[in-house]
C-alpha cells in the first residue's frame, strides 16, 4: 500500500499552523521525525516529509537543525515557522519558472537510488538509509546488518545479486538460519524484489515464519523498500 504523499503532509502542517495561531502563538517548531510519526507511522516517507517542510517555509522562517548527511532529508530536520503575515510573506524556496521544471528533492534522491547497482553492497546501503530514516541505529557486518531501536533488535541478512547460479529463497533462508539464536529478536532476509521471491516467500507456512520471527525485505529497481 502506498504511503502518504506530499499533499497529506502539507495539509497537516497547515492545520498545525492554524491551531497554533488560534492558541495565540507567534512561532511553531516542527521536527521531521515527529511529523513523520504523526502522518506516516507505517511507511518510510521521510524524504516526502522533509520536502513538505521546506515547501511550507516562508521568508523569515528558520531551520533550527539540519539533517545529517548531504541529502537534506532526515529525522533531525527542525524548522521554526513564524506565524505573522502568513498571507504576505514570500516562499523561502520558490519554484523555478524557466527551463525544465525543477526536480523535487524526493525525485533527485530517487534518481540517485535508481543509478545504484543491484549488488549486495548497494542493497545493504539502501537498507541502511531506510533504517536511518525510520530512527534505527545499526552496526554493519559482512552481509549482515544488526539494527537497534529503543529495546528492539533486528538482524537483517542482506542477499543481493551475486555471481554464479541464482539461488532460491528457501536456500537463502537456510543460510540465514545460522544467525538465529533468539526468537525474541526480529530477523529478516533482504533481496532485490522479484515475483519469484515473493511467490516462494508466500509458499512458506505462516507458522514457520512466526515461530522464527522472520520477514523479508524487498528493494525494487527505484530503491523503494518494503517489508513483508
Amino acid at each position: 500500500m502506498k504511503g502518504p504523499g506530499i499533499k497529506d503532509y502539507l495539509e497537516v502542517i497547515k492545520e498545525m499552523k492554524e491551531s497554533a495561531l488560534k492558541q495565540g502563538k507567534e512561532t511553531l517548531e516542527i521536527n521531521s521525525k515527529k511529523l513523520h510519526a504523526l502522518v506516516s507511522p507505517n511507511h518510510a516517507t521521510m524524504p516526502t516529509c522533509c520536502q513538505a517542510l521546506y515547501k511550507m517555509m516562508l521568508e523569515g522562517d528558520e531551520i533550527l537543525q539540519k539533517p545529517k548527511g548531504m541529502t537534506g532529508f532526515g529525522s533531525h530536520l527542525t524548522i521554526c515557522f513564524h506565524l505573522n503575515d502568513l498571507e504576505t510573506r514570500g516562499r523561502m524556496f520558490p519554484e523555478k519558472k524557466r527551463g525544465r521544471p525543477a526536480k523535487s528533492e524526493e525525485e533527485k534522491l530517487a534518481a540517485r537510488k535508481a543509478k545504484m547497482k543491484r549488488n549486495t553492497e548497494d542493497l545493504g546501503n539502501l537498507i541502511k538509509t531506510w533504517l536511518k530514516e525510520n530512527g534505527w541505529e545499526f552496526e554493519d557486518r559482512k552481509d549482515v546488518i544488526e539494527a537497534h531501536h529503543d529495546e528492539n533488535k533486528w538482524i537483517i541478512n542482506v542477499q543481493g545479486i551475486k555471481r554464479g547460479r541464482k539461488q532460491t529463497l528457501p536456500v537463502k533462508l537456510s543460510e540465514a538460519l545460522k544467525y538465529i539464536d533468539d526468537t525474541k529478536i526480529h530477523y529478516s532476509i533482504a533481496f532485490n524484489d522479484s515475483l519469484s521471491y515473493r511467490r516462494q516467500w508466500s509458499e512458506i507456512p505462516s507458522a514457520v515464519k512466526n515461530s522464527l520471527n522472520m520477514s523479508v525485505i524487498l528493494a525494487d529497481k527505484k530503491g523503494n523498500i518494503i517489508e513483508i
